[in-house]
């Protein structure tokens, strides 16, 4: 089970005294959206490394990024506050995530008509924590190959689809008017395919787990050996 909480005010408005675990919604693209989710959220990000492994990043202008050295801000969907997933192929990867007043209208609109489309072509997150031990920030989770994923939504029941957006925005801080809305989904793979996601539990220790299935690649191996 991999089940990560971050503290998502602090990747808001970052506090350098702060170690805590951050997330960001770097991508979401689908649900046969007027616009994709924009990346309207530019944030400071406490990772410090000269550069980032995860590729799929986008900086402000005139900002390194893209893996390039000195990254400091990036430009995101949302900010994670919560990221949760199974760990089987087939399993929901869960996200909770605060978004935008722009962004979480386009979801309200959607959800007031028949949401028929319920694919999702393009998502990816980068989740970043802080190594006690080597006192060092390190990327904890993020899709690695290819750098986005598909899937769909997950519906358990035909009128359980698992997406919602609050009502009621929130503040980013008490002293500060910047309100946001709660974003959760949860996504299950696409059809016939296969992703990489990185995961880490601290700057050296780093692993791949796979996500999605290919139906028929043994059968095809079979016939051709």
């Amino acid at each position: 089970m991999y089940n990560y909480s971050c503290d998502w005010k602090n990747g808001f408005l970052m506090d350098p005294t702060k170690k805590q675990r951050v997330g960001y919604l770097v991508n979401f693209q689908g649900l046969d959206l007027g616009e994709h989710l924009k990346q309207d959220i530019e944030v400071f990000t406490p990772f410090n490394a000269d550069a980032t492994g995860y590729t799929g990043l986008t900086a402000p202008a005139g900002e390194a990024g893209e893996g390039k050295s000195g990254i400091k801000k990036v430009t995101v969907v949302g900010v994670i506050d919560g990221f949760s997933w199974s760990g089987g192929v087939g399993d929901p990867i869960c996200i909770s995530a605060y978004v935008s007043a722009e962004n979480a209208q386009q979801i309200q609109v959607k959800q007031q008509t028949t949401l028929k489309n319920t694919k999702v072509k393009k998502l990816s997150w980068w989740i970043v924590n802080f190594d006690e031990e080597t006192k060092v920030w390190f990327e904890e989770a993020h899709p690695m190959n290819p750098v986005e994923v598909a899937g769909q939504l997950n519906a358990p029941g035909k009128s359980d689809i698992r997406l919602s957006i609050a009502s009621e925005p929130v503040k980013v801080a008490p002293n500060i008017d910047i309100n946001v809305y709660n974003l959760y989904f949860e996504i299950v793979p696409a059809a016939n395919a296969t992703y990489d996601l990185r995961f880490a539990t601290s700057q050296s220790k780093q692993f791949i787990k796979g996500w999605g299935l290919k139906v028929g690649t043994l059968a095809t191996t079979a016939m051709n050996a």
